[in-house]
């Protein structure tokens, strides 16, 4: 352990720790934008500048490794003359349309700015570079992820995200120098022609609006809003969980029954439970795989069985491992499951004469914790099934837009029947070896093994 101390804090953090982490164990904040725990740091943006006596120049926190007996400054009136002198520079190279940025409130750069009240001190300064017009600063292509390069502050955690650190796609990555450095697309391609798969951790990544989920929101509250059509909003077991913490609830705060009443507040006439498409994903993977063991035509090869419930890996086999297509099961995801009967279902039918007849059907919506479903629900054969896809986060700007106060909801919000009913087996998909574990105990069940027990991991 080493002791230190930071604004004449003293603290104590382990061998190897950053000045960053030195000063976070002290309740100090030091602004960064570059910086994310789960990614290296490359102490790009330099907000994070600190001074350490015995040292010439100011050490950027987030990489620069604490040493025993240091005595550290955050907050010098250099180190303030310095960060806002780099955010004038960053503002001269963003747009600064956040009444209309999708991250509107949640972006780093905007708080940074809110916080130390920063003017613009230059002229707008247009971004990408002359000689090399082929990079594209907006792009919508893709059905999942939109790009604004106009707002990018060059950061690099959407290529650390897409490359080694994180998902090994490598779609992104830097090109050019200087003032024209930028993040493109392999060979400058638009997304949706590249081998993006859709999984969305660029967007999670990104500290400002340059990269965002394809925003479907806006959509949704016009069709809430007017109130023509029935309307009906299924949403997956991560996102009664996530939404707290858009609210600023504990990680791992199960919030249904607010959630389910901050749908029904919206104007969703009818809540449901993707997990009642989770059970019957489970019925029909498990009869797959007992028929493709029974049947002694199957070819060896279409064995292991490899679930097709998440759209980014599937979209991964494709792009990467076409010869695992025939391991993935035919089976629907419970999204594409549950929508399909929504849709056009016996719920539909008992909507009424119109419903029943196939001259009406009601307004489908899903709340997903993951951007690849926005994709999924675009895919030839599952088309029209699901109106729109929102993401938890989009799930939140629609709640605050609507001024509705989350943690005022109350807790008792339940789902609509039939189709909320679910069973443990559809509990078990958002754990890891959910789905399997799911599957082998109902393929157990069905071959009359009882009390099968647990898988081992």
């Amino acid at each position: 352990m080493l002791r230190l101390t930071v604004n004449g804090r003293a603290v104590e953090v382990a061998d190897g720790a950053t000045y960053l982490d030195a000063a976070r164990a002290a309740g100090v904040h030091i602004p960064t934008l570059c910086y994310h725990p789960r990614l290296p740091a490359h102490a790009v943006c330099r907000m994070c500048l600190v001074e350490v006596a015995g040292r010439p120049d100011p050490q950027p926190a987030c990489v620069a490794r604490a040493g025993a007996g240091d005595v550290v400054e955050t907050g010098s009136a250099a180190l303030h003359r310095f960060r806002a002198m780099d955010a004038q520079w960053l503002l001269a190279r963003h747009p600064n349309d956040c009444m209309r940025c999708e991250v509107n409130g949640a972006c780093q750069l905007q708080n940074l700015i809110s916080e130390n009240q920063w003017q613009e001190r230059w002229d707008q300064v247009a971004r990408g570079s002359a000689a090399h017009p082929e990079h594209r600063l907006s792009d919508h292509t893709s059905p999942s992820i939109w790009r604004d390069l106009a707002k990018c502050i060059e950061c690099g955690l959407c290529a650390d995200a897409c490359g080694a650190a994180g998902q090994q796609q490598y779609v992104i990555g830097f090109a050019q120098r200087g003032a024209a450095r930028l993040p493109v697309t392999v060979f400058d391609q638009p997304l949706a022609h590249t081998g993006c798969i859709s999984c969305g951790q660029c967007t999670q990544a990104c500290p400002v609006g340059a990269l965002v989920e394809t925003p479907h929101w806006h959509a949704v509250l016009q069709v809430l809003d007017e109130h023509r059509r029935v309307s009906a909003v299924q949403v997956a077991p991560a996102t009664r969980i996530a939404i707290g913490e858009e609210f600023g609830m504990e990680a791992g705060t199960v919030s249904t029954g607010k959630m389910i009443s901050a749908l029904r507040r919206l104007g969703f006439d009818y809540v449901f439970d993707s997990n009642f498409g989770a059970d019957l994903t489970v019925m029909e993977e498990a009869s797959e795989l007992l028929a493709r063991l029974a049947d002694p035509a199957q070819p060896a090869g279409r064995l292991p069985l490899m679930t097709s419930c998440c759209p980014g890996w599937v979209n991964w086999v494709e792009l990467n491992r076409p010869d695992l297509l025939p391991h993935l099961s035919t089976t629907k995801s419970p999204q594409q499951m549950h929508g399909a009967l929504t849709k056009r279902g016996a719920f539909a039918r008992s909507l009424g004469a119109d419903f029943a007849d196939g001259k009406a059907e009601p307004y489908v919506v899903s709340v997903m914790p993951c951007t690849a479903k926005k994709d999924e629900a675009l895919r030839p054969g599952m088309a029209g099934d699901i109106d729109h896809v929102l993401t938890t986060r989009e799930l939140a700007r629609m709640i605050k837009a609507r001024g509705i106060a989350f943690h005022a909801l109350p807790e008792d919000g339940r789902f609509d029947q039939p189709l909320g009913r679910s069973t443990g087996a559809a509990q078990l998909f958002a754990a890891s070896g959910g789905v399997m574990e799911a599957m082998a105990r109902t393929a157990a069940h069905r071959l009359g093994a009882a009390g099968a027990q647990p898988l081992e991991w």
